[in-house]
């Protein structure tokens, strides 16, 4: 039986309930946050309050992608999910972003043979994630284990570092049927990642390719879609970029070339701004239960089914996240 690998413990993958595919509940650090502090979201209670928010609006399961370096708080986020036991779901990432926020020459991505990296990514699926996330000499196995794989690429470029990262993803993948889901710069690099993983015994037929939203070519979608693997349309409520009219557009696009089944989505509030909580002494802003009490019915007003719906948000995610077994 395939299963969702969640903080919590394993559950049958049709019980994935509602999800947000991409998504930030703590980052306690790492090299975004010494770019910008809006990108520290460190406040436990505050992040209580927001996944509370997006279960009442009927959400079920965050996929939050935080991965090794980049602020992934373990023991923080076992509390946060501890708190929900019973009521929603959280899975957590093992693996890596993209090159820029690694040093090339002295981090353990750069310095340790592939194998090795490998089978400290198989561990953190198959044992328990470290406690410190790998940002030291001592490793402390937790009980709370990793369920999805994540690698990151760069604008138009693939750089040496982020192509080792996507061979540990893809071998990784290989050893332990748990997914990848794959960070993007502008939706760029889509084909160019697929080759890679397919040629390291890894599947595009169980890769989500994240942030395609930001690259709105549908030939590119095409392309994209008929290799296999997932695309999850994120950034709803980011008018400076696109419309969510945009967004939902070119997903009913995709449903109406019969690739209904290949369509995720994720909010990726991603900074303090985009969670409510995190803003409420600031005053009033918006959450990322807006997914779900916003932009829904955006995809309802452009003509999306309900069956369309409840298959992007409940049959989709149960394969795309699921561990073959």
């Amino acid at each position: 039986m395939n299963v969702i690998r969640t903080v919590l413990g394993d559950i049958p993958a049709k019980k994935i309930g509602v999800t947000d595919s991409h998504d930030h509940l703590i980052r306690s650090g790492g090299p975004e946050v010494n770019l910008d502090p809006a990108f520290l979201m460190d406040d436990l209670e505050a992040s209580k309050k927001e996944f509370k928010a997006f279960l009442d609006a009927g959400g079920h399961t965050m996929i939050c992608m935080d991965p090794i370096g980049c602020g992934r708080n373990v023991p923080k986020m076992m509390e946060l999910a501890a708190c929900f036991e019973g009521q929603g779901n959280i899975v957590m990432t093992t693996g890596f972003q993209k090159g820029s926020l690694y040093d090339p020459r002295t981090s353990f991505l750069a310095t340790v043979d592939t194998s090795k990296v490998v089978d400290m990514m198989i561990a953190e699926i198959t044992e328990g994630m470290d406690r410190h996330s790998y940002n030291g000499p001592v490793v402390e196995r937790v009980q709370a284990k990793a369920g999805l794989i994540k690698a990151g690429t760069s604008y138009r470029v693939i750089t040496d570092l982020e192509q080792k990262a996507l061979k540990v993803a893809a071998q990784t993948q290989n050893a332990t049927g748990c997914p990848i889901s794959v960070h993007t710069d502008f939706g760029t690099m889509g084909p160019e990642l697929l080759d890679i993983i397919e040629k390291n015994q890894g599947n595009p037929e169980h890769t989500i390719i994240c942030h395609v939203q930001r690259n709105p070519d549908r030939y590119y979608y095409k392309m994209l879609l008929d290799r296999g693997a997932y695309l999850c349309f994120e950034e709803a409520d980011k008018a400076q970029y696109r419309p969510d009219t945009e967004i939902a557009e070119n997903i009913k696009w995709i449903l109406e070339q019969g690739y209904g089944r290949q369509v995720l989505l994720g909010m990726d509030g991603g900074r303090k701004e985009g969670l409510a909580s995190y803003m409420e002494l600031k005053g009033l802003a918006k959450g990322l239960d807006y997914m779900l009490n916003r932009f829904v019915p955006v995809m309802r007003w452009v003509g999306i089914l309900e069956e369309d719906i409840h298959k992007i948000l409940e049959e989709n995610p149960a394969r795309a996240f699921a561990i073959w077994q």
